[in-house]
């Protein structure tokens, strides 16, 4: 997994889809431990999110369909979502 600055500044990491489905796990795995944390809610999750369940489509994957979608992940053991987002503490918002 070949990481590389970029001229811009910018880093690219070269990684199949494998490891891409492992850090996401990771990263959910981190959000999940850290209940309240915004990371459910950044840029990069969300583009991982997005490429993964396209990829899941183009494979046949009918990504809304939690379990499935979580066994293509590679999640042995899906947790489901009443109970993955039970513990996130709501956030509040200044009007």
């Amino acid at each position: 997994m070949p990481i590389v600055e970029l001229e811009d500044g910018r880093i690219a990491a070269m990684w199949d889809l494998a490891q891409l489905k492992s850090l996401y796990r990771s990263l959910l795995t981190g959000l999940r431990a850290e209940p309240g944390g915004d990371l459910d809610e950044s840029d990069c999750l969300m583009e991982l999110q997005v490429f993964l369940q396209r990829e899941a489509k183009d494979e046949g994957v009918d990504v809304t369909h939690h379990a499935v979608w979580e066994a293509w992940l590679g999640n042995r053991d899906p947790v489901p979502c009443q109970q993955r987002y039970a513990a996130y503490a709501r956030k509040k918002f200044d009007p």
